[in-house]
């Protein structure tokens, strides 16, 4: 009988074992990812991959992109690797100052993704766009993306649109600065978004511009969901329930936050809503001195906006924070603002989730959610009430976007 045993090396792994590994590493580790390319020939390969999935490239104000278009073009495979580009001011500023920021001509950019075929996500921010050098830039081709972040000055607004016009994207961060502009209307020109998701995060004590702008560019009908996370309460009115009405048609999933106007007015308009996003600004529990004012806060959503959401709502979230207190008191009648709204909530019949999302937790996940289970406990028993810890900066840009959208479109 051969009782030899056969040696397994590390090249002798699944590859799919590599590519989990590298994964959890994740694209920040640079080092380690280098150092992965030279464990075995195998892993070279795999470790590129990953290595070159996600690229920053930062310029300052007089250097160009061109050296990054050209190594694309001589590196084909390294190309192919792309999933995500990073291209942004080396110098960053709030408030932006334009002198600082670097030029990028649209044939250049164009040339760009075009040697980067299996590009998903484009985040550019404090780039200035320039108009093409050229005029052979062929608009047959169109770029597709699943996730575009641009943060960009409201300075020539027609080359912004002129950009966005060429792509589909699935979600789109829109950022606009604007203190380097005066003007009190702005003219986007004759170009159309094509975008399914939409994430408006001026920055800006004025954004009635940038809802000016996107009213010119959005088509009616095309967008399922709609994000405008600003936590400012704006003196000048923001015409955001303008906007709803006039492109909100077919919106699925909708974030707005409190603004001191009436938009929960629009809400009745919105016939296709299914998921509500909010912004409580309350904790789930409280001191019982501080319950008055937190009754205050919450009275707004609960008897403004609570009573205009559809009653076929299939998922509300809410955005809280959970109290460090170590007093031991617990959500109840004295202590939480949120006692009560269960029954409030029986309206909502088809309600399929309802998710409370704090930043962070004093606490352990397993009391987190025994908590919300007082306040909740109809939804708690059949299984539909989700506490969850996540970034709000980051959810409202990409946090499960996608796979939501492919499901209901």
């Amino acid at each position: 009988m051969d009782t030899k045993k056969k040696t397994i090396t590390i090249g002798d792994l699944p590859a799919e074992l590599f590519h989990k590994v590298l994964e959890q590493l994740g694209c920040e580790d640079r080092e380690t990812l280098a150092a992965c390319s030279l464990v075995c020939r195998r892993w070279f390969d795999i470790s590129r991959q990953h290595l070159f999935s996600d690229i920053h490239v930062p310029r300052d104000c007089d250097e160009t992109f061109e050296d990054l278009a050209t190594f694309l073009d001589l590196h084909e495979t390294t190309a192919s690797y792309v999933r995500a580009l990073n291209l942004e001011a080396r110098l960053f500023h709030i408030p932006p100052v334009i002198s600082l920021m670097p030029s990028l001509p649209l044939d250049l950019l164009f040339r760009i993704l075009r040697a980067l075929p299996n590009l998903k996500i484009l985040r550019m921010r404090q780039i200035k766009i320039a108009p093409s050098d050229h005029s052979d830039v062929s608009r047959l081709h169109r770029f597709n993306l699943e996730h575009m972040e641009y943060q960009k000055c409201l300075s020539e607004i027609g080359h912004t649109f002129e950009l966005l016009s060429w792509f589909h994207i699935d979600h789109f961060d829109f950022d606009p600065l604007f203190s380097d502009s005066k003007e009190t209307e702005i003219k986007a020109g004759d170009y159309a978004l094509d975008v399914r998701s939409l994430c408006v995060s001026p920055w800006t004590t004025d954004p009635r511009l940038t809802f000016q702008v996107l009213q010119q560019v959005v088509p009616r009908y095309m967008l399922k969901s709609f994000r405008y996370p600003s936590l400012t309460i704006l003196s000048t009115p923001v015409p955001v329930v303008d906007f709803l009405r006039e492109v909100g048609q077919n919106i699925i999933d909708l974030n707005l936050c409190p603004s001191g106007q009436d938009d929960y007015l629009v809400l009745p308009q919105l016939p296709s809503l299914k998921v509500f996003r909010y912004h409580l600004e309350i904790s789930l529990f409280c001191r019982p001195a501080d319950l008055t004012l937190q009754e205050a806060i919450f009275a707004s959503f609960k008897e403004s906006w609570l009573p205009h959401l559809p009653m076929d709502l299939e998922q509300l979230i809410m955005y809280l924070t959970y109290p460090e207190l170590e007093d031991g008191f617990v959500p109840e009648a004295t202590t939480s603002a949120l006692w009560g709204l269960e029954s409030a909530l029986s309206r909502f019949s088809r309600l399929k989730k309802l998710s409370l999302i704090f930043p962070s937790l004093p606490c352990d996940m397993k009391t987190a959610r025994a908590a919300a289970a007082v306040c909740f406990p109809t939804y708690h028993n059949r299984g539909v009430l989700e506490v969850d810890v996540r970034d709000f900066a980051l959810e409202c840009r990409d946090f499960d976007i996608y796979g939501y959208l492919r499901e209901c479109c």
